[in-house]
C-alpha cells in the first residue's frame, strides 16, 4: 500500500536539508527502492518541509532509519517530525 510520508524540522533550513539530501540520494538519477515522489520546501512558519510517496511503509522507514538519521547525526541535525499515513489519491500532470 502506498503511503505519504510528511516530514517537518522546525529547526531546519534550505542548506541543512540540501546537506542531509546529498549524503541520503547523492545521484538523484539513482533513487531508493520505493520511492514514488520526493518534494520539499520552506515551512509556513519557518523550517523545512518534506513530503514523500513511497510504495510501503516498509520500505519508507527502512530508509529512514538506514539512510536519514545516521546522516542528520552525522551534520548534528535538530530532530524532525515524521507523519505516516496511507495514501489515498495521486493526481501527477
Amino acid at each position: 500500500m502506498p503511503i505519504l510520508g510528511y516530514h517537518y524540522g522546525p529547526d531546519w533550513n534550505q542548506e541543512l536539508y540540501q546537506a542531509t539530501i546529498d549524503r541520503v540520494i547523492p545521484d538523484p538519477n539513482d533513487l531508493p527502492s520505493g520511492l514514488i515522489a520526493h518534494y520539499a520546501a520552506p515551512g509556513d512558519g519557518g523550517g523545512w518541509q518534506v513530503v514523500d510517496v513511497w510504495e510501503s511503509a516498509e520500505q519508507h522507514d527502512r530508509f529512514i532509519r538506514e539512510r536519514v538519521m545516521p546522516a542528520a547525526q552525522e551534520l548534528n541535525a535538530p530532530p524532525f517530525e515524521t507523519k505516516v499515513t496511507e495514501l489515498y489519491n495521486s493526481l501527477v500532470a
